[in-house]
């Protein structure tokens, strides 16, 4: 067929230059997009399917179904549809080859082999979250190439797909006859031979059959079809190294586990694949996002260093200008270093960043002179407010006056403020967490002390010494403090010979009271608990707790350890950029019901909705302040944010603890929208799976998550800057 189409236009927008590959349902061409010349691929149906109905409903079902998907990992799918010749599906155009056609030439070292396993479970990873599992994957269905040096993988042919939510795929039924299986035999899972059933854990089945092969040269169980389905079943799984001496134990054991003829005996979730084979390559995957010529990157999974830029959006654009308010510039002396602020975070995209201020910046809040400032200012809706920006070493003041706005800017007070205002009768946990990340070590032992034994004296005066003593308070009396913990973190980084005794504190905060009070304190705790393992030569499970630690919430000295210990940067975002998982639910306390593609339908390009997963929880610490925060972020940013969905298993509050609920409150009085959504045994839980609770996702238009983690005013004005940049690839395609 492939002379007779070559030349043709598919619907009057894609011209056939010859044939690429031939796929299972029909070949694969190369073609040029008319409007603009760029390569893609288009998939047409053989036409001797066009009166097998139910071929026709397979090829147009992968059409919708590969459409949904969006990674670096995947073939990326711009358009579909019906022509004169029948059935079509676009896709990006990949310069490669099957890993098929690398495989003829015999075996891959190990180690690339382990990363084109891990790449892939990335994609998988990516399908498996959106209730996609492949099917038929198999060497014939990844392509392999190379970005900047690095190796690309591509996963595609979604023609045998199956989505594990029945409910969003009413057809499945009808393309499966009962009794008959799909798939390539080579790679086909136990219990689909054996029981006709499978989830997602099947395709991690036919990953480890690809890693033998990878790595062998050849599958595991060859011969005859029947003979190699009853080998799946019953024969024992051979070892690589068997095969290859010089393969690593670790691939052996992972293949072991992917082959493992039960699923449950098998990683849970792709996910999990991932992490083993980065624990044991001891770095993370690098994954690079292929630019082809017809398709666009996808967002960006992480924000990496750089200077401040501009939005090449309009519509956010204008938002700045519209909040950019009144600015000067002037010399000025540096201010009382006791009544300001740092410059902790800034976004790249934001006022702050308009106006060139950068990290480590002082900062004074007209209004806040006196005693120990603010934790987060921001989070007070206010008509207007007043900032004095000061360069470190001195320089003209930047003066920003405007309408009350989170400018972009995460804030954090001085080491002189604290040392000054901080009362240990009434502490401020989070100051002694600002005293940590300044490495303010010796200031963080005296004061965390200070707040267990409860010691201050006359007019704020804090007793210390023999005077102390003779009072009777130099000994514990605050124990479910996080201060007890920052004192042990404390006691360690002055005197690591003291460690023992530092690590005691920590893991009694940890095991006792950490429940009771935010995720960043217990990320501290995760830090030093890395840190001992470390000491005791435990790598592995160092890194593991670090990236926990990140995960609770991120810190400089959890991110520069990682990078310490592997040479890369931690990442713990799933999300970020990919499709989020679709779900349907019913509120709490309406009669409304919520399915995310449909509130995705009726939003416009610019708007956002947030979501709070809960899992089995109505409220936590976390939970309040990030209701407290929403609440004032919805207040300025009200033309972005369309609505919140709050999803958890918990039908009631809990009743023990109302102080967990004082932001729900108050986001109801002011107005805010959002619901309550009730996860029916947390099936969205288990599907998305958070690394912590509560986790914070912004999701735009088209169901792409701009954001993952907790929500800050500089991480929302990122969310912004990443739905505009999908806003702007979306125009140019």
């Amino acid at each position: 067929m492939s002379e007779t189409i070559t030349g043709s236009t598919i619907a009057d927008r894609y011209r056939i230059t010859g044939l690429l590959r031939p796929g299972r349902m029909g070949d694969i061409y190369v073609a040029r997009r008319l409007p603009d010349g760029a390569r893609v691929s288009v998939k047409l149906l053989d036409p001797a399917l066009f009166d097998n109905d139910e071929a026709v409903a397979r090829f147009e079902r992968e059409s919708k179904v590969t459409r949904r998907l969006d990674h670096p990992c995947s073939m990326r799918v711009l358009d579909f549809g019906r022509s004169t010749q029948g059935p079509y599906l676009v896709m990006e155009y990949v310069e490669g080859e099957a890993l098929s056609d690398i495989l003829d030439e015999g075996p891959i070292d190990p180690e690339r082999a382990a990363r084109f396993t891990g790449l892939i479970a990335l994609a998988l990873q990516a399908a498996h979250g959106m209730g996609i599992v492949h099917r038929d994957l198999a060497p014939t269905n990844v392509l392999v190439t190379t970005q900047k040096g690095l190796d690309v993988v591509k996963v595609t042919d979604f023609g045998l797909s199956m989505l594990t939510d029945a409910s969003d795929d009413k057809t499945e039924s009808n393309l499966t006859a009962v009794g008959v299986r799909i798939g390539t035999p080579t790679y086909m899972a136990p219990e689909y031979i054996e029981e006709y059933e499978l989830d997602h854990r099947a395709d991690l089945y036919g990953l480890g059959i690809m890693l033998y092969e990878m790595v062998v040269g050849q599958p595991p169980y060859v011969g005859r079809p029947y003979k190699v389905m009853d080998a799946h079943v019953h024969a024992p799984i051979p070892k690589p190294s068997d095969a290859v001496p010089d393969v690593p134990p670790w691939i052996d054991d992972l293949v072991a586990s992917l082959m493992a003829k039960s699923p449950d005996d098998r990683p849970e979730t792709a996910a999990d694949v991932v992490a083993g084979i980065e624990r044991s390559l001891g770095r993370s995957l690098t994954v690079v996002d292929y630019i082809s010529e017809s398709a666009p990157p996808a967002p960006a999974r992480t924000d990496g260093p750089g200077t401040p830029k501009h939005s090449n959006d309009p519509i956010l654009t204008r938002f700045i200008q519209q909040w950019l308010g009144q600015v000067s510039r002037a010399p000025a002396p540096l201010p009382d270093r006791s009544m300001c602020y740092l410059v902790d975070d800034l976004a790249p995209v934001s006022v702050a960043a308009e106006l060139g201020i950068g990290k480590g910046w002082l900062v004074h809040i007209v209004g806040e002179d006196e005693g120990l400032l603010a934790a987060h200012p921001y989070q007070k809706v206010v008509e207007s407010r007043a900032y004095h920006f000061h360069p470190p070493g001195g320089g003209d003041r930047v003066t920003l006056v405007t309408g009350g706005i989170p400018i972009g800017v995460q804030l954090m007070r001085t080491t002189e403020n604290i040392i000054a205002h901080y009362d240990p009768l009434n502490p401020d946990a989070w100051a002694l967490f600002e005293l940590w990340v300044q490495k303010a070590f010796k200031d963080l032992e005296q004061l965390s002390w200070r707040t267990i034994t409860q010691q201050r004296g006359p007019a704020g005066i804090l007793s210390t010494g023999l005077f102390a003593r003779f009072l009777g308070n130099d000994s514990p009396k605050l124990h479910d403090h996080p201060a007890k913990m920052f004192h042990g973190a404390a006691t360690i980084e002055l005197d690591v010979t003291n460690a023992q005794s530092g690590m005691a504190e920590i893991i009694e905060y940890k095991v006792k009271y950490a429940s009771r009070w935010p995720n960043a304190y217990d990320a501290v705790a995760h830090c030093y608990a890395a840190k001992d393992k470390l000491r005791a030569g435990n790598k592995d499970l160092a890194m593991d707790l670090l990236r926990q630690s990140h995960a609770l919430h991120p810190t400089p000295m959890v991110d520069q350890l990682y990078d310490d210990m592997t040479g890369e940067a931690i990442r713990t975002a799933g999300w970020l950029g990919q499709v989020f998982t679709d779900y349907s639910m019913d509120a709490l306390e309406s009669k409304h019901s919520a399915r995310l593609s449909a509130v995705c339908q009726g939003m416009d390009d610019s708007e956002l909705l947030v979501i709070c997963m809960m899992g089995g929880f109505r409220g936590s610490p976390d939970y309040d302040s990030f209701m407290r925060r929403y609440t004032a972020i919805a207040a300025y940013f009200s033309n972005f944010f369309v609505g919140l969905h709050v999803v958890t298993a918990a039908t009631k509050r809990d009743t023990d603890h109302p102080e967990h609920y004082v932001g729900e409150d108050l986001a109801r009085q002011s107005g805010v929208s959002f619901l309550a959504l009730h996860d029916y045994r947390a099936f969205v839980q288990r599907a998305v799976k958070p690394r912590k609770l509560p986790t914070i996702y912004v999701i735009n238009k088209h169901g792409h998550c701009v954001h993952e983690g907790s929500l800050d005013v500089v991480s929302v004005w990122k969310a912004l800057d990443r739905a505009g940049q999908i806003r702007v690839q979306t125009l140019r395609g």
